[in-house]
């Protein structure tokens, strides 16, 4: 296998994986408190979001392969996306222990529950979520497969669909101070300055 393909393979499961994301926690979100009421609950989550992924890759498989265009140069721009994402990232989750990013206090029903505001929070509401996309643009401007620009156009899609549910369920939580939270502060793409 060539290192084109190589990385071409890469990029397919990793935007595969990614893909995935707001399509599982829109099976959290709507139903949380049905979700804090299961025993098992990250039993029942776990394979759902692996299933996620499988049938991601299934769906996407015959165009893993299939080149909208090939420039090397792009790979530059990749990684400049990617130095985003490993940005908002570190950013994002120095903010939030394992517990909130693996979404533990969604569905658990006596954690501890404070809303985070500070360092990248105090620019965009999800930087994690504009790090998966900063992520899948690089390896799709990379690729240039179908398959890569198919599953990130799928995951903006589903996450514009999702993070409203988020916020809905955000807002019951913590009331006037998250409506005031969203007034300041954008909801996906970072706002620095003053």
């Amino acid at each position: 296998m060539s290192p084109t393909s190589l990385l071409r393979t890469a990029g397919w499961l990793v935007c595969g994986l990614y893909a995935t994301i707001p399509a599982f926690w829109m099976a959290v979100h709507p139903f949380v408190h049905r979700w804090r009421r299961a025993r098992f609950k990250f039993k029942l989550l776990a394979p759902w979001w692996m299933l996620l992924w499988v049938m991601a890759w299934i769906v996407s498989w015959p165009w893993r392969n299939a080149i909208l265009y090939d420039r090397p140069a792009l790979w530059i721009v990749s990684f400049a996306c990617w130095a985003v994402s490993i940005t908002m990232y570190s950013h994002g989750g120095s903010g939030l222990s394992i517990d909130r990013i693996i979404g533990k206090h969604e569905v658990e029903p006596n954690a501890t529950q404070h809303l985070v505001t500070t360092g990248i929070y105090a620019h965009v509401r999800n930087p994690i979520y504009f790090g998966h996309i900063c992520t899948m643009l690089g390896w799709s401007l990379g690729t240039g497969t179908i398959a890569c620009w198919s599953l990130t156009a799928f995951y903006v899609t589903t996450l514009l669909i999702m993070i409203p549910q988020e916020e809905r369920e955000l807002e019951q939580r913590f009331g006037a101070e998250y409506r005031d939270y969203t007034q300041r502060v954008p909801r996906l793409i970072p706002k620095f300055g003053k």
